[in-house]
């Protein structure tokens, strides 16, 4: 099995890997930018004066959920091109290359890993509900602002997702690993710059220590499943299950998505708890991933026999 983390085609000097990522970086804050206008443009146009915008936490209050949340995916969109730019035209490769060393993406592969972490997620789920049943209630959403959600999650969340797993895990991971060889070292870090670059979600008003904890063992277990199976295509499938799931199902008043009409609302969320099923459903994840290569290893080696 190739390793994408070892590219040979395009130009890979670290000079190129400094100027994509600056370049990238450069777009994700452009479209940020553009993001936070359209925001003050929707406060401005908003005859009610019900809405306003929080300049000390820079996001507006009181407009259309769903929209908003629309219009926030206008930096990944940003930041995707400019990555796209980076790899085209600095390093002269595709941007597969990130993905895969194989010559095309294994959808089936990415598939699998949305309905995996899909299941693990809805019986983690399904258990907090068990003990915790007090602390979910039904989020009284209309049919027409629900299925709105879902087309913006299906067509935009998996942009998002992707976006960072190609910049993490992509690019910076193939990065890192022409210097750093050791799988456990190398997951730590990139998987904390993945980590650090979530630090400022809403999320870490619970616990800046248990909440980062949590973002920095999501971080470490994709970084690390992503190198011991070679590609990135188990990692996309898993980060936009985890990020969809979130969204058409449960929102708090903290979320880093804002209060868009999820079908439940979480009234009080435990950030010791939430570490402990993080942990606890990474590694089932992990076991799984592992079984998964150890098939494909197989089925290829009868293959060669034949």
């Amino acid at each position: 099995m190739k390793n994408y983390l070892n590219v040979e085609e395009g130009k890979n000097s670290w000079k190129r890997y400094v100027s994509t990522t600056i370049l990238a970086s450069v777009f994700m804050l452009l479209g940020s930018i553009i993001y936070i206008i359209a925001e003050i443009i929707m406060v401005a146009a908003d005859e009610s004066g019900k809405s306003y915008f929080d300049f000390d936490s820079g996001v507006a209050v009181g407009i259309n959920a769903n929209l908003d949340f629309l219009l926030s995916h206008i930096m990944y969109i940003c930041w995707i091109f400019g990555l796209w730019i980076g790899i085209r035209f600095i390093h002269k490769r595709k941007m597969k290359s990130l993905i895969t060393a194989n010559k095309r993406v294994n959808w089936k592969k990415v598939i699998w890993s949305f309905g995996t972490f899909s299941l693990l997620l809805i019986i983690s789920q399904l258990i907090d509900v068990v003990f915790n049943h007090s602390d979910y209630s039904w989020n009284h959403v209309s049919v027409k602002e629900y299925v709105l959600l879902i087309l913006i999650t299906f067509l935009l969340v998996p942009i998002q997702t992707t976006t960072e797993e190609l910049f993490f895990r992509g690019l910076l991971l193939q990065w890192v690993s022409k210097k750093v060889k050791r799988p456990i070292l190398l997951a730590i870090i990139v998987g904390l710059m993945f980590s650090i670059g979530h630090f400022a979600n809403p999320e870490m008003n619970k616990s800046i220590i248990l909440v980062g904890l949590d973002y920095i063992v999501a971080g470490f277990a994709l970084t690390y499943i992503a190198i011991k199976t070679k590609s990135l295509e188990i990692t996309i499938g898993a980060h936009a299950a985890n990020n969809m799931f979130l969204a058409l199902f449960l929102t708090t008043d903290d979320s880093v998505f804002g209060s868009i009409p999820s079908l439940f609302k979480v009234a009080d969320t435990e950030p010791g708890a939430n570490l402990i099923w993080s942990i606890v459903m990474f590694s089932v994840f992990y076991i799984l991933c592992r079984g998964k290569i150890k098939k494909e290893k197989a089925a290829d080696k009868d293959q060669l026999i034949a």
